[in-house]
């Protein structure tokens, strides 16, 4: 197979009398790249990348949720356009139970129990603001399965935790 290779112009013998660009023939092989090659040179780059992205992330200026914000309206579009052009139920069809359950055991199962722990105490302080509206009930009295009273309990527990989600009992 025969392919071009250009050089710069000071690359070649400077007797030659073409200026500029030079261009030669010569043998070369074809080394065609396989989906398997591209993955796993991706997969070692990535993995000695992985400073690289914490840094960049913590050196950014930009606002990521911000701009995540501001495309809601484009992503709402995009995702109604996939929903409506198939694509969506193509992939799920694609992938299938197994393909869920695939990554389920092959990614999910390492990553669960250290992400629960990673995301604790961001748990316990967004929770934490319902608490007092857990108990909204404790004082009321206790009825029968099904009674009155137990829904009326329900509707305070309810009731108190809406006001602190959207700050009014409406």
């Amino acid at each position: 197979m025969f392919g071009k290779i250009f050089l710069e112009k000071g690359d070649v013998d400077k007797d030659k009398k073409k200026r500029g660009i030079e261009i030669f023939n010569i043998k070369f092989k074809h080394m065609a790249k396989t989906a398997q090659s591209v993955v796993q040179k991706f997969i070692e780059r990535a993995g000695a990348a992985s400073a690289d992205y914490v840094k960049g992330a913590r050196e950014t200026t930009k606002d990521q949720s911000a701009r995540a914000i501001a495309a809601i309206p484009q992503m709402k579009l995009a995702i109604n356009a996939a929903i409506d052009k198939g694509f969506v139920a193509k992939g799920l069809i694609k992938s299938g139970k197994a393909g869920w359950l695939d990554g389920v055991t092959k990614k999910g199962e390492q990553r669960f129990g250290p992400g629960v722990a990673v995301s604790g105490q961001k748990y316990v302080t967004e929770s934490s603001r319902y608490d007092t509206a857990r108990g909204a009930a404790d004082a009321m009295p206790r009825g029968a399965k099904g009674s009155a009273t137990n829904l009326a309990k329900v509707t305070a527990v309810v009731n108190a935790l809406r006001a602190v989600k959207v700050g009014s009992s409406a």
